[in-house]
């Protein structure tokens, strides 16, 4: 699988806003094409591609706000999808105290086109709400955030992990010992960033989302899904990153990014 992401900035003064687009892509390669016996009878292809317009503006000394707003379209072999969505998001920042609360709301939208005429796929809607706070004595920012405020429950139905689910009436939500706290626990996210050298041109960034360790581990075997690794480093005019990012025993997702500021060329 392939991710690609290119996006430019501009800042307008006598509006004081800045703009921005980009174009977002996902490659999921090539497939063998089967019927339902397993015969073999060609190949396919699959990709998702993502077009952003989006804004920021600061509307007090401590507030700003921004909006995006994505045209998205699917391919899977012969099927097709299309959809619109919007991100909104406030940033209230506390530079005496270099303290950052944010809350978004992702994905607010609706589908142009589905796969097939009969099933309308909804969007993945998703309120975050997180902060992130930097100390004082030591070159150390941490931060969490907390995901789906507009939905509680986030519990996977394991059916490989239970019995006479249907028979009984009713999904079993986990067999976990407390699902309450299970449930909670799957809602936050943890991030914390070392920022080494004079100019802090060298960061140090680790992560864990507790959703995804709880979705994709495996029993009874030790992984490291969930977390994240990064490093960054500014090399002259421009900022070079690398993260790694866990999903499971199979693989991980590399992300490696290069940006400048294209004024500091003036």
């Amino acid at each position: 699988m392939q991710h690609s992401y290119a996006s430019y900035g501009h800042h307008v003064p006598k509006w004081q806003t800045t703009f921005h687009g980009g174009v977002q892509s996902i490659n999921y390669g090539t497939f063998q094409a089967a019927d339902v016996f397993g015969n073999v009878n060609g190949t396919f292809r699959a990709s998702e591609y993502a077009i952003t317009l989006g804004a920021g503006k600061q509307l007090y000394e401590r507030l700003s706000i921004g909006l995006n707003a994505k045209l998205i379209s699917s391919q899977l072999e012969s099927y097709n999808a299309l959809g619109i969505s919007t991100d909104i998001g406030a940033t209230f920042q506390d530079t005496s105290r270099n303290f950052i609360i944010a809350l978004v709301l992702k994905n607010w939208g609706t589908s142009l086109k589905s796969y097939t005429q009969d099933l309308n796929e909804p969007l993945n809607r998703e309120m975050q709400l997180g902060f992130s706070k930097r100390l004082k004595y030591l070159p150390f920012r941490f931060g969490a955030t907390y995901r789906y405020l507009n939905r509680w429950n986030i519990l996977y139905d394991d059916p490989n992990t239970q019995e006479n689910t249907f028979l009984q009436g009713a999904l079993e939500e986990t067999d976990d010992n407390n699902p309450f706290l299970n449930n909670l626990f799957r809602h936050f996210t943890f991030n914390g960033e070392f920022l080494l050298g004079k100019a802090e041109n060298l960061r140090l960034r680790m992560g864990y989302d507790a959703l995804r360790s709880q979705e994709l581990k495996v029993n009874d075997l030790r992984s490291l899904a969930g977390f994240s690794f990064g490093v960054g480093v500014k090399v002259n005019r421009f900022r070079i990153d690398y993260g790694q990012g866990v999903y499971h025993l199979a693989g991980s997702s590399n992300h490696f990014s290069i940006s400048t500021n294209l004024s500091e060329f003036r």
